[in-house]
């Protein structure tokens, strides 16, 4: 995700510009939360394989969420596909950006 939809410039720009963003790995997130971090509860409870994009208000709840093998299809298999659901095309990069924007623009108006 991050050398391709994290660095086409349309999206680096409504990131920076929109949101604060930051990348934490599951596993710490599921450390922090048992710890009683409310930030790595929330986003432990709400995250799927393989990747996930999560959209939180500034109290921490939930908006949306952007799945990478669900919401941006033809993801390379190797990169972000469960062994059962291999697909074999990649699609153009562009079109997960415009998905990315698509999704930030419904709920992020």
């Amino acid at each position: 995700m991050r050398a391709g939809l994290l660095s086409d410039p349309e999206v680096i720009s409504r990131l920076n510009k929109s949101f604060v963003s930051t990348t934490l790995v599951i596993d710490d997130a599921k450390k922090r939360a048992a710890s009683g971090d409310e930030l790595a509860k929330q986003l432990a409870a709400n995250w799927s394989y393989p990747l996930q994009m999560m959209f939180l208000k500034a109290d921490g709840s939930l908006v949306s969420k952007l799945n990478s093998f669900n919401d941006f299809p033809g993801v390379h298999p190797d990169v972000a596909a469960p062994p059962e659901k291999k697909r074999l095309e990649v699609t153009n990069e562009r079109a997960h950006a415009d998905t990315f924007l698509k999704h930030v623009a419904e709920h992020f108006p």
